[in-house]
């Protein structure tokens, strides 16, 4: 290539490269015709996180000795020759609340007939009559003239109760908790209780020629419990052997 048409060729690039930049500051800028859709949602209030009530706390179970003898007799059977307690100063109302408010089958397991007396319990004797029965007329000595005068009564003299005891000690031997007033509606466990004011002595208005006994009965009672020597088993049922009748006894004469 002669150096007249490198120079021609050079003149003609660089024109056209100005043209070509004149053109690009004379165009325009392009903007749209209508401004770009934005829509704005609406704002929702802010809620704040409600305020749920506080439910009781209850305590916590108290520490017991890493020892508990469940045969040893509690405080309130100290001075008590039964194997019941029918008043209880250490009575653990909380812990059986407790256990009670955490048993979703204590419905299943209670039952009481709160309202109990004669007149349902004993046939020909009603509630009146036998609130009534005296017998301190009667020593229990079958010469004694106690033992053929007085009013109206068993031959047997007993102590007729409606109670509901508060501990007892089970068919086992072991001392329990009862359930009783305890939390809401309130749980009660009355049992008719029958016992002989002189066991083993004559029966009244028998002659001494028949050698006659009061002899004490008992029954076998189902009640909803509490283990207070080990308070992770809950409430439960358990079996109790209270009195329930002082009945006259003839033996067989030799």
């Amino acid at each position: 290539m002669s150096l007249a048409v490198a120079i021609l060729l050079f003149c003609a690039v660089g024109a056209w490269a100005e043209d070509l930049a004149a053109e690009e500051q004379y165009r325009p800028a392009y903007k749209p015709e209508y401004p770009s859709y934005q829509p704005s949602y609406p704002s929702y209030p802010s809620y704040s996180k409600p305020a749920y009530p506080s439910y009781p706390s209850y305590p916590s179970y108290p520490a017991y000795p890493k020892y508990c003898d469940p045969k040893a007799a509690p405080k309130c059977a100290e001075n008590s020759t039964g194997h019941w307690c029918l008043t209880d100063e250490e009575y653990p109302v909380y812990e059986v609340k407790y256990a009670i408010d955490y048993d979703p089958l204590v419905l299943k397991k209670y039952a009481d007939i709160a309202d109990q007396s004669a007149n349902d319990l004993v046939d020909g004797v009603s509630k009146e009559q036998e609130e009534k029965f005296d017998y301190s007329f009667y020593k229990g000595k079958q010469f004694d003239e106690g033992n053929w005068v007085g009013g109206e009564g068993f031959i047997c003299p007993s102590d007729v109760a409606y109670s509901r005891p508060l501990r007892a000690k089970n068919t086992a031997g072991e001392w329990r908790v009862i359930v009783q007033d305890i939390a809401w509606p309130t749980y009660t466990q009355t049992q008719r209780t029958e016992t002989c004011l002189f066991p083993e002595a004559a029966c009244r208005t028998l002659a001494p020629c028949h050698f006659s006994k009061c002899l004490q009965k008992h029954t076998v009672h189902r009640m909803l419990s509490f283990d207070p020597c080990d308070e992770r088993r809950g409430v439960f049922i358990d079996t109790y052997k209270l009195p329930s009748a002082c009945s006259c006894h003839i033996p067989v004469k030799a």
